[in-house]
């Protein structure tokens, strides 16, 4: 969802008429919400491994030039029905999806001639799975010039690639300059940002108690998610007589953009839009717990990147965050990793390559829409 409204955005700076955001769950049946949504947050703390198995055997060249027509594709369609016969989507020139189950449910819908929009899918993850590659899709939009070259070992073709990065908010690019030039490092405590994704999710109470414990000279700002029971009892715990940390605890928040920019280092995990978001602020990363699978991926290319670090037993937060405190220049060495691979003006640069996708459109025969479909099939 941010990633599909900071695209909503930049088109709207552009000058385009962008409908507001579509939940595709939303107009889902609340089954399919509840196993697709609880499901995955079950098999992930259950199973994790099995999770990150799965994800490496479904990632693998499959045929492109025909809709799927398995029992997954079957379940996909049936559940997104709505999301296909909505009037937005079908009066639509082009369909922005930031979601691989919307792009594989509308990609279909492109290759049985049922879509006459261009489909555009904007990968939010470092590594496109195959999932992702839907060969519906008329643009594909990457992270790295090494997401492309994985898209096109699994058959996507070059001209339907494009490297812009992963979506962040257009406020990040702002806030880092006034953040940053507002006071001199010397001039304030230093500040942590501990975050697991919009669940709260991972080992994000034994870090704080870490932290704590190592008496921590900094700010530690603990964004809870949607996880009020980890708030509550953050909320109550109390640095000994004397500590210089201060401990600020949040729930779900909207201003993450705000606290990466005024935050020196962030211990979290990996997603992709966090990944995104982190070194678009130039923001060095402790990574906590990764998922199997995708954010496995996304910390790999990370601490490949020299932006990030793995931290690997939670309970040992307090002395490495010291360390790395104590540290500066490996601290303005993540730094700098991390703000050389950034793009924070990737939505401006997906919403060129939307506009563009448009403009093709518009410019072929009166009937567009039967002809635009009958481009699709690699």
């Amino acid at each position: 969802m941010r990633a599909a409204v900071a695209v909503g955005e930049a088109l709207a700076e552009h000058g385009a008429k962008a409908s507001p955001v579509l939940d595709a769950l939303e107009s889902s049946p609340g089954w399919f919400r509840r196993v697709y949504r609880d499901g995955y947050l079950r098999a992930i703390r259950l199973a994790p491994r099995l999770v990150g198995a799965l994800y490496d055997l479904s990632d693998r060249k499959r045929p492109l030039s025909k809709p799927g027509k398995g029992p997954m594709a079957r379940t996909e369609d049936f559940v997104l029905r709505a999301l296909g016969r909505h009037p937005t989507v079908q009066s639509a020139d082009a369909v922005v999806s930031t979601h691989f189950l919307t792009s594989s449910a509308l990609g279909r819908l492109r290759l049985r001639g049922r879509l006459s929009a261009r489909l555009i899918t904007v990968v939010t993850d470092e590594h496109p799975h195959a999932i992702w590659l839907s060969a519906g899709s008329d643009l594909i939009c990457v992270a790295s010039e090494a997401a492309r070259a994985s898209a096109i070992a699994i058959g996507i073709p070059a001209s339907r690639l494009v490297v812009t990065g992963i979506p962040v908010d257009l406020r990040v690019a702002k806030l880092i300059a006034q953040s940053r030039e507002s006071v001199a490092p010397a001039e304030r405590q230093a500040q942590i940002l501990i975050c697991g994704g919009g669940h709260g999710l991972g080992p994000m109470e034994s870090v704080v108690h870490s932290l704590v414990d190592a008496a921590v000279d900094a700010t530690l700002v603990i964004v809870c998610g949607h996880n009020e029971a980890l708030k509550q009892r953050l909320d109550a715990l109390q640095p000994a007589a004397g500590s210089r940390t201060v401990l600020r605890v949040v729930g779900f928040t909207d201003q993450m953009p705000a606290l990466m920019a005024a935050s020196d280092l962030m211990v979290g995990k990996p997603g992709g839009l966090t990944a995104a978001e982190a070194r678009a602020a130039g923001l060095p990363l402790l990574v906590l717990d990764p998922i199997p699978g995708q954010e496995e991926r996304n910390a790999g290319i990370l601490v490949a990147a020299g932006a990030a670090r793995p931290l690997r037993n939670p309970r040992l937060a307090g002395e490495v965050v010291q360390g790395l405190l104590a540290d500066a220049p490996a601290l303005a060495a993540m730094r700098a990793a991390a703000g050389s691979a950034a793009r924070p003006h990737a939505a401006h640069e997906i919403a060129r390559a939307v506009l563009a996708q448009v403009a093709e459109r518009a410019v072929r025969s009166p009937d567009h829409a039967k002809e635009d479909c009958a481009q699709v099939p690699c």
